[in-house]
């Protein structure tokens, strides 16, 4: 991952993960990535008893304006929020 593209990361990441737990979820992970010339910026979350589409449409919702408005991402992007699903990375010591 390009230098830049970590910086976004990372200042997603500690923008969202406190605002996630507050709403009873866990940032499993976050990806920035270019596809088919396309940015995409990737939420995975989770919570006890997994993450439902309505959980996803929500923290869309809740989470798109706040990134927006940080202005860490100076160009058109696309945001999706996600289960991690059975590939869920194994990040945290918790998660082992």
């Amino acid at each position: 991952m390009e230098p830049k593209t970590q910086g976004i990361v990372k200042q997603v990441e500690n923008l969202v993960e406190p605002i996630l737990e507050e709403m009873g979820y866990e940032l499993v992970d976050v990806e920035y990535v270019s596809s088919y010339g396309r940015w995409i910026l990737r939420l995975f979350v989770d919570k006890e008893g997994g993450v439902t589409i309505g959980d996803c449409a929500r923290i869309s919702a809740e989470l798109g304006d706040l990134i927006d408005v940080k202005e860490f991402i100076r160009h058109e992007y696309n945001l999706e929020v996600s289960s991690p699903g059975l590939d869920r990375p194994l990040r945290k010591e918790k998660d082992l």
